[in-house]
């Protein structure tokens, strides 16, 4: 185990010591059944209800490291991250330490109004790590409460930079779900469909790694002032783009005075094993949208972005055009430094870098297809919906996995980045064994 962390707990395997779920699992989620809208969590069939997934869901009561316990007491490793989001781990000891330290000294802030000493130190970090080779500087930000804000103040930046309200994004992609970012995600139409009416009419959606051309017809119309791309699709299924593409994007949008957007909610912080994903290719965004694991675990998001971008929204007049009442919460932003100086002090880049490495030499030599960049990676299954059979086989075997793309095809793997050896061992054996069961 590495000397650098310090976690008590995190480090252990998989235990399951009931039924999944467990007896208290399953009256938590009748609580939850009688007070959460429907349409949230999936649940079993019950009487007079629509069925869901056809079990109710495991539920979380403690984590640590990759570990997680649910209210049952069985233990399982974590091959989420929570959605990405626990990049460093579970209530990792230094974050908690943060967020014990702030809440006894200031717990909120206002806003736009009075700055507190925590969001300033986060802007100034934020800088520093989006500081590029060559010293381009992504170096002004405005601080969210989540990544689909962070994609819709992106998208307003964009809109007052370019003077043009077009938006060019990709299919398969996945930027949110409130209503500014929903208009320009197209991962599934079941989810845009009931709300299509509702949605701007200013996005237009091409082909994920289309053609240049193809994209360069689209801006011709003089509307288009932003393009929105993940660098590397996530919930689409782990989807690198072809070499250079990204490249074209710039050239295209300096070509035609366009903001270029890069939505690294998902990739960036050293997930796909560069801090940025835009840096693989050696493309520089206007803005990017960030997110996720930026906090260590409380919910963050921000639009960075060059200072002459940023420059479009004016000065202050007493009013900010876009705030919100929590916006730089002094302990989220505490978190949020603790969680970088972690990243940076283990060199999470090159643990994601690893991590892609065990899983290749791991399942590339049993013809399985492994997709995707560092710690975000995705097995191909080769038919729709194969993923939810093997992530239910692998939660019994006590592993915590995700259905990819969007035919469900493709099983994710975006771990916390600080998996034992042991553990990941365990977990690739666990994933071998339910794919096999899940053909039988």
């Amino acid at each position: 185990m590495d000397e650098t962390w310090t976690l008590s707990a995190g480090w252990a395997l998989p235990e399951v010591i009931t039924t999944l779920p467990g007896p208290r699992g399953i009256s938590l989620v009748d609580v939850l059944a009688r007070h959460e809208c429907p349409g949230i969590t999936a649940r079993r069939a019950r009487q007079g209800e629509a069925r869901g997934l056809g079990k109710d869901p495991i539920t979380w009561v403690r984590a640590a490291g990759a570990n997680v316990w649910d209210a049952d007491g069985n233990r399982f490793v974590d091959l989420t991250a929570g959605f990405g989001v626990a990049s460093i781990g579970h209530t990792h000891p230094a974050v908690v330490a943060a967020i014990t330290a702030q809440a006894t000294t200031l717990l909120h802030g206002m806003g736009d109004v009075f700055p507190n000493d925590r969001r300033i130190a986060l802007m100034a970090a934020l800088a520093r790590r989006a500081t590029f080779a060559g010293g381009a500087a992504l170096s002004q930000c405005i601080l969210t409460g989540g990544g689909a804000e962070a994609v819709e103040v992106a998208l307003k930046t964009a809109a007052l930079a370019s003077g043009r309200p077009g938006v060019i994004a990709f299919s398969a992609s996945y930027h949110g779900l409130s209503y500014g970012a929903l208009a320009a995600t197209a991962y599934k139409e079941d989810f845009r469909a009931p709300f299509s009416a509702q949605l701007g009419q200013h996005v237009r959606h091409l082909p994920f790694g289309c053609a240049p051309e193809v994209v360069a017809a689209a801006l011709e119309d003089g509307v288009v002032g932003a393009i929105l791309v993940e660098p590397i699709q996530g919930r689409g299924g782990e989807v690198v783009p072809p070499p250079g593409w990204l490249g074209a994007l710039r050239e295209l949008c300096d070509r035609h005075r366009a903001i270029l957007i890069f939505d690294e909610i998902f990739t960036g912080f050293g997930r796909t094993g560069a801090w940025w994903a835009c840096e693989h290719e050696g493309v520089i965004p206007d803005v990017m949208a960030v997110g996720k694991s930026l906090a260590g675990g409380l919910p963050l998001g921000a639009a960075v972005a060059r200072p002459e971008v940023m420059r479009a929204w004016g000065m202050s007049k007493g009013e900010a055009i876009h705030t919100s009442t929590f916006l730089g919460n002094p302990i989220v932003a505490a978190a949020a430094l603790a969680t970088l100086e972690v990243m940076e002090a283990i060199d999470l880049p090159r643990r994601a870098r690893d991590f892609e490495a065990a899983t290749r030499a791991y399942f590339e030599p049993r013809g399985i297809t492994v997709r995707g960049r560092g710690g975000m990676l995705g097995l191909e299954l080769g038919s729709p919906g194969r993923a939810a059979r093997v992530m239910g086989s692998t939660l019994k075997r006590g592993f915590l996995t995700l259905p990819s793309g969007v035919a469900g095809d493709v099983l994710g793997l975006t771990p916390p980045l600080m998996l034992s050896d042991a553990q990941r061992r365990a977990a690739f054996d666990a994933i071998a064994a339910s794919m096999e069961e899940a053909d039988e």
